[in-house]
């Protein structure tokens, strides 16, 4: 790199030539490089690779999914804001560790079941689904927690399977399983890439215990980057 030292030429620049540029004015650091804004004027940790995430939309749901046998994807029902009627199926479930879930509390948890916007996403709430509405490359993480029912068996949970999927465009475009779930787990997958205006994503999740239902929390995390 050109360390500047003093005056170099007939004008004040590392390069003689730079001084007929249009922008020769303005402002320029110690060494009379150019200050970038953004690159110079901010922490250079990981510099332009990892300083450039934009905005974050996160939307979640919740609902008792009772087990299958063939693989059939149910998807979440999203929206911004929950009431506790939305929630009313959950005063039939008891966990597998005691625990209760009154609807009136769960439509109001905190950073929970509600949208989540940070500076501007371009996405939202339509139809269930969540719309992109600007083409854009988004990091996408889709997520379930599982939270087994009472008389649940730990021991033998190898017997059962859980899947998670990214339902793009009313498709599975990927999607993983697991067995050994314990009394509460979550799983995810991860996806980088390109998206088009008016995509629709959501969360695919599904399990075969068919003794009770689970109740599941499936949850899509998007950053849109820059």
């Amino acid at each position: 790199m050109i360390v500047y030292a003093g005056k170099q030429f007939w004008n004040d620049f590392n390069n003689g030539d730079e001084a007929l540029f249009e922008d020769a004015g303005l402002p320029r650091d110690s060494n009379k490089f150019k200050i970038q804004a953004w690159v110079q004027t901010r922490k250079q940790d990981f510099r332009t690779a990892n300083s450039w995430i934009a905005a974050n939309g996160i939307y979640q749901w919740a609902k008792l999914q009772a087990g299958q046998s063939v693989v059939t994807w149910n998807t979440a029902y999203m929206k911004d804001n929950y009431t506790a009627d939305d929630f009313s199926f959950l005063k039939d479930f008891t966990a597998l560790d005691g625990s209760t879930f009154d609807p009136s509390v769960v439509a109001t948890w905190p950073n929970r079941l509600k949208s989540t916007l940070i500076w501007r996403p371009l996405t939202s709430t339509k139809n269930w689904d969540i719309v992109i509405w600007k083409s854009w490359v988004y990091a996408v993480t889709c997520q379930c927690i599982f939270i087994a029912p009472t008389w649940y068996s730990v021991s033998s949970s190898s017997s059962y399977k859980f899947y998670v999927g990214m339902i793009w465009n009313w498709q599975a475009d990927m999607w993983t399983q697991w067995r050994w779930c314990w009394a509460t787990d979550w799983h995810s997958v991860f996806y980088l890439g390109w998206f088009n205006e008016w995509d629709r994503l959501n969360v695919g999740f599904l399990h075969t215990y068919t003794t009770k239902p689970f109740l599941c929390q499936p949850s899509i995390w998007l950053y849109r980057l820059s």
